[in-house]
């Protein structure tokens, strides 16, 4: 039996967040959700930062459900491909805060997804579940940021022989307005002999 003056403790499973759960750091927070998420089946999101008006340290931090909320419609003309559809408003969360004695508290926690799970799977392969296309995706991507590079390069050129010819301008520039103050200091040295 427990006494009336001792709070009970939560009943759940050792490995899953709970209200009031401590951790040193943000990041061991974020590392203990990622292990539990990749446990049950699914892929987190980190969200949501709160700083502190004071200093603008961080004070707290959501970590979702990667389905979580609803992606907003594309508003480009031309939609090359459709993006398949990867968020369902899922509600699934941790919320930490940071507290005065520098631990970071669970001070939220949703268990309930609204999507299957797929318990034991790896975080990549939620992630390739996810994105079938992924492969075909990271290709174009990798082919599209060659052909930027080249581009690149290319402005790069051109930018280096346009200073180039700026240069010579100056030079070219320089020389002349020389040669005009040698011209004005000449005609000056010149003026006074006339005049006497």
């Amino acid at each position: 039996m427990i006494p009336d003056s001792v709070p009970a403790m939560p009943m759940v499973a050792a490995d899953e967040p709970y209200l009031g759960q401590e951790f040193d750091s943000e990041a061991s927070a974020h590392a203990f959700y990622n292990t539990y998420a990749t446990r049950v089946g699914f892929v987190i999101r980190v969200s949501k930062l709160s700083r502190s008006r004071r200093d603008g340290s961080a004070i707290g931090r959501a970590l979702v459900c990667n389905k979580e909320g609803f992606r907003m419609p594309d508003k480009r003309e031309k939609i090359v491909r459709q993006r398949a559809e990867t968020r369902v408003g899922c509600r699934a969360m941790i919320l930490v805060r940071k507290v005065s004695s520098g631990k970071w508290v669970v001070t939220k926690f949703v268990k309930e997804h609204t999507h299957s799970l797929t318990p034991g799977k790896a975080r990549r392969d939620c992630i390739y579940d996810q994105y079938p296309n992924e492969h075909d995706k990271i290709r174009e991507l990798s082919q599209q940021l060659a052909i930027e590079k080249k581009r690149a390069a290319t402005y790069k050129r051109h930018l280096e022989l346009i200073f180039e010819q700026i240069e010579e301008q100056n030079e070219n520039l320089s020389k002349k307005i020389q040669h005009i103050v040698d011209s004005v200091r000449d005609m000056e040295d010149k003026q006074p002999q006339s005049q006497t």
